[in-house]
């Protein structure tokens, strides 16, 4: 123990210089802990202004269907640059066809994808998980949140959002929509409603074996329509033979929660497979 005559003698200007060193070194931690935070990639879906496939296959349509310059001309002003786009290629290529086109036109909206975050990132690193480009004209990219504003600043882009969680809610789909007494009713009722028509859904994935995805049970045929075109996607859980003229397409995507961390391989699969039921 000290006595009172080894105590250090109290010297207020070295006491304010440790103050503001103290000072300086805790803001800068505080400092490096936010840009670390900012660094902290995360996935973003970004969705492009210009249109999707498929609205670009329907412009077409209605311009191959108009009749005279006034009609055309109706069609140019509510539809702008994307007419003047689709009556110079006069179709788009492939963007809804099940031929080889298809893959073509998805592969000239990747490049597309690409060349954009290539410019617009300038040597950053990322890493772009998927390219969409039928409903939305838009990718799926892990990036910073630095990197996610500097998208939202193009002007070509549309929006941009980071990518979260959702539960599932119901496994009674049909009541929760009212169907049963209301569609399904004024289009055949239960037996014959949606006769013929591709239905798609998003979900926690799909039991090939489950009876009610048997194409010959009931012994009727289910055709698929020539103008349909998709790929049943084969993986060690959904072997080749899953799909069949009933279940005619599968696809999985799982990478965004892969690369987010929140993907439990003891419960999920990478892949169509449905890992709780619900989806089936």
């Amino acid at each position: 123990m000290l006595s009172g005559s080894h105590w250090p003698r109290y010297d207020p200007i070295k006491v304010s210089h440790l103050y503001h060193l103290c000072l300086l070194i805790c803001n800068k931690l505080s400092w490096g802990q936010e840009s670390d935070e900012e660094d902290v990639n995360a996935v973003y879906i970004v969705t492009l202004k210009q249109a999707s496939s498929v609205h670009t296959h329907n412009v077409f349509d209605q311009l191959r269907v108009a009749k005279g310059h006034h009609h055309k001309k109706k069609l140019k002003q509510k539809f702008g640059s994307l007419f003047r786009r689709v009556e110079a290629e006069a179709r788009p290529r492939g963007c809804c066809n099940s031929s080889r086109r298809g893959t073509s036109y998805a592969s000239r909206v990747s490049r597309v994808h690409d060349s954009l975050l290539k410019k617009v990132l300038r040597g950053g690193k990322y890493l772009k998980l998927y390219s969409h480009h039928y409903l939305i004209n838009g990718f799926v990219v892990l990036i910073t949140p630095q990197q996610a504003d500097r998208l939202t600043m193009r002007r070509e882009v549309s929006n941009v959002v980071l990518d979260f969680s959702l539960r599932t809610a119901t496994t009674h789909t049909p009541q929760f929509l009212g169907l049963p007494e209301g569609a399904w009713r004024q289009e055949g009722g239960f037996d014959m409603a949606g006769e013929g028509i591709v239905i798609g859904f998003i979900d926690t994935g799909i039991d090939p074996t489950h009876p009610s995805f048997v194409d010959n049970a009931s012994g009727k045929r289910y055709p698929v329509p020539d103008h349909f075109s998709g790929i049943c996607e084969v993986t060690r859980d959904f072997p080749s033979g899953s799909c069949n003229r009933k279940l005619i397409v599968a696809h999985h995507f799982a990478a965004s929660a892969i690369n987010r961390g929140i993907f439990n391989a003891s419960e999920n699969y990478a892949s169509p497979f449905d890992g709780d039921g619900h989806g089936t």
